[in-house]
């Protein structure tokens, strides 16, 4: 059974004591080796002569690929884990560069260590070993700012460089700013948005305005793809066609967390942005919250169209995730109504898609609904070279709408 030879490194690998690990411990046992900050692209250069010097030793050839930069920041070492193991399993698909840079509160004032290990895949049929490196770097608070202009020197010459900030991100500050000006592509979740309705407009704010040549993404959008899709197939027959324009009521269910958290919406709010943006709705009343439901009204075509956010605690796991859409739409001069459906059944891995026209019977069928775990919805959003104009036009739009 062919494995990994990095499967993931945990906080003791991530930070071994000082020269316990040699650089054949980095590419054979996938374990990473502290270094001096001031020495990393050597360390980098002197770990690939070691690879290459090994497949002299009956090893499985190493091919080390690139195709981009990922800068990556966390303030936790969960964060560290996870984004260690999802630079594994991109390796295939997307062998790059990280830089994975981690705030340590806790460390001695302006202190700052850095460490170097691979993420390889066992051979593939012609006995190749892909590999790529990663440079892991921690700084304490006051060497935040340092942290960040650490990166340039780093990064390898004429390849894109995409930062992916897996948390709440700030949006502002020197860190922040300092690595958005050596970035093409910013990647968040606004799932984990601490407060969704102030980030989607700072977010949306960056994109029109400061941070327009970086392309800006989200792995809410691509969590969204299976919905827009079901969506937009209501109103492929040229019949349903004219609903489009005489929407009157639209509910969007969705996971709300626990009673100690904020609620975060944002999954629903995208929708909403998203299909404003393409029927050419207009602001009308910002968004409204009340516990963990939200209300707001859009002006479509000159007609007000309201919309509800009604939040649910059924499933942790999905909190914020969308689980049903109800649309209505009357057509008062032809004496035409409709109610689109589709609700997200109890397993997570189906949906029921439902078709109510008056003076006709129901329509309903079961389709599977595959979730996605954080390597596949970045996948999808790396699949994307330039701008995704949809997604920026859906965000400024969410923004809007946010008051």
């Amino acid at each position: 059974m062919t494995e990994r030879i990095l499967d993931r490194l945990d906080s003791t690998a991530l930070m071994p004591p000082p020269g316990k690990n040699t650089y054949e411990d980095v590419i054979i046992r996938g374990e990473a080796k502290e270094i001096e900050l001031a020495n990393i692209e050597k360390s980098i250069t002197t770990l690939w002569q070691v690879a290459t010097k090994d497949e002299s030793e009956d090893l499985a050839p190493v091919m080390r690929a690139c195709v981009f930069n990922l800068v990556i920041f966390t303030e936790s070492d969960e964060g560290l884990e996870q984004a260690t193991d999802t630079i594994a399993k991109l390796t295939w698909s997307y062998p790059c560069r990280a830089i994975v840079l981690i705030a340590r509160p806790n460390l001695p004032e302006d202190s700052m260590n850095a460490w170097i290990s691979a993420q390889c895949q066992l051979p593939d049929p012609n006995g190749m070993k892909v590999c790529c490196e990663q440079v892991t770097v921690e700084g304490s608070n006051l060497a935040m700012e340092r942290l960040g202009s650490m990166v340039l020197p780093l990064l390898v010459p004429d390849l894109p460089v995409i930062l992916w900030w897996p948390g709440d991100p700030t949006l502002q500050g020197p860190l922040f700013e300092r690595l958005m000006d050596t970035s093409d592509r910013l990647i968040v979740d606004s799932r984990r948005f601490l407060d969704p309705v102030c980030s989607f407009k700072r977010l949306a704010a960056l994109s029109e305005m400061r941070y327009r040549g970086v392309a800006f993404s989200d792995l809410n959008w691509a969590r969204l793809t299976p919905w827009r899709r079901l969506i937009a197939q209501f109103f492929d027959p040229p019949n349903m066609m004219p609903y489009l324009s005489h929407f009157e009521d639209i509910v969007i269910d969705y996971e709300a967390p626990g009673k100690e958290s904020e609620p975060n919406f944002s999954q629903a709010l995208l929708l909403v942005g998203w299909l404003g943006h393409q029927l050419g709705w207009k602001e009308a009343f910002s968004l409204q919250k009340h516990k963990y439901n939200a209300s707001l009204i859009v002006n479509a075509g000159g007609k007000p169209l309201n919309i509800k956010f009604i939040g649910h605690n059924d499933c942790c796991e999905e909190s914020g995730g969308i689980t049903a859409i109800k649309i209505t739409a009357t057509i008062l001069p032809e004496n035409r109504a409709a109610t689109f459906s589709i609700k997200l059944k109890q397993n997570y891995e189906q949906v029921e898609i439902s078709t109510e026209e008056s003076s006709k019977p129901p329509r309903s069928r079961a389709l599977g609904f595959v979730r996605r775990d954080e390597v596949a919805l970045l996948s999808e959003d790396l699949a994307v070279v330039k701008h995704d104009r949809m997604y920026e036009a859906a965000l400024a739009l969410a923004g809007k709408l946010t008051g």
